[in-house]
């Protein structure tokens, strides 16, 4: 009988350690973060002796991320290029940087180092350096990944304070953290957003970006299975987007802007963002995707955000007629439905 006992207790605090393990391997997503003490994860994407790269990484900027999340190379469920979910064959909610649904795809944000005009980025900084007044090698805050900022060639770098549009060679860290943490897809939390709905850590001034799935609240909690599918969308991404897409949360523009569109420096309207579209000076619907703060799907406290309207990755919708051409990009956007046809399915003119 003691045997019996001894050999259940044995089989118990295996079966434990074994469950365990799996889900340490779950948070955060596989390798990216959740790590133990004699975690696996670091050869993924580390060499020692024999790096290639620098940060003693194997390969160089998005080459790293490609060579699990490209296309067909099996190593993540989530096929980035080609805006697929590999255990469903369903779309990913932010689209793709080659392909979605099977379309080439009309605009994304740049992933390989190369510069992308930062639409809406202006501000007023006290530097004429722009942001590496404050983000340089000497300062301390800079970061592998981090943006090298520079004026867009259309704007106008006299203006005091230089904040007009700016571009930035993006690459996957830019936006993502590949070591995990308490945001919602990984985001970094190096950001400067014109708001803050939410933060984390509480008083960091740093953006928390959740959703209302199964552990969307704290990625980084062991056992944790993103939802790459299914929209679910909490508080914080709209304010996210505004690190770099700084003048977008202003209805009018602060300061005359040059948006690039041939006006030069003038006054500037923008589409409110984080609001709810129903109920009081709004009586909306639709099917694009929405912040849900209660977590209580459709209902009154719902949020117009950047991703009702965009992809954060990559979208295939084409533009014509009117929609076609459009100052300053002159191409899709990142838009959800073609010829700009995100207004018409709230508004229903």
């Amino acid at each position: 009988m003691r045997s019996m006992k001894k050999t259940l207790l044995i089989l118990t605090f295996v079966l434990g350690l074994a469950l365990f393990g799996a889900e340490i391997s779950l948070a955060n997503g596989g390798p990216h973060g959740g790590y133990s003490a004699l975690t696996d994860a670091c050869a993924g994407c580390h060499r020692t002796h024999t790096a290639a790269a620098s940060q003693l990484l194997i390969a160089e900027g998005e080459a790293l991320c490609l060579t699990c999340h490209g296309s067909g190379m099996g190593g993540a469920d989530t096929g980035v290029e080609d805006g697929v979910y590999a255990l469903t064959g369903d779309p990913l909610l932010g689209g793709g940087f080659v392909n979605y649904q099977g379309s080439a795809v009309s605009s994304t944000h740049s992933v390989d180092s190369s510069h992308q005009n930062a639409w809406g980025s202006g501000r007023i900084w006290n530097s004429t350096y722009d942001c590496a007044g404050c983000h340089n090698p000497d300062s301390g805050l800079v970061w592998p990944g981090a943006p090298t900022w520079g004026i867009s060639p259309g704007a106008l770098p006299t203006y005091p304070g230089r904040g007009q549009n700016v571009t930035m060679p993006l690459t996957c860290t830019s936006c993502h953290n590949p070591h995990g943490g308490v945001n919602y897809r990984l985001l970094q939390q190096r950001m400067h957003p014109s708001s803050i709905q939410q933060e984390k850590p509480a008083g960091s001034g740093l953006v928390g970006v959740t959703s209302n799935e199964v552990g969307g609240e704290n990625p980084d909690q062991i056992g944790y299975v993103a939802d790459y599918t299914t929209a679910n969308y909490k508080l914080g991404l709209g304010d996210w987007c505004t690190g770099c897409h700084f003048t977008y949360h202003q209805d009018v523009s602060v300061q005359p802007f040059n948006a690039e569109d041939g006006n030069s420096l003038i006054t500037r309207y923008r589409h409110k963002m984080n609001v709810t579209i129903s109920g009081g000076a709004y009586n909306l619907t639709t099917s694009l995707p929405l912040e849900d703060p209660s977590g209580d799907g459709a209902s009154a406290d719902d949020q117009l955000f950047c991703i009702t309207c965009h992809f954060g990755h990559g979208t295939n919708v084409m533009m014509t007629g009117y929609a076609a051409n459009v100052a300053p990009a002159y191409d899709s956007t990142l838009l959800r439905v073609d010829n700009r046809g995100v207004c018409q399915d709230c508004h229903k003119k």
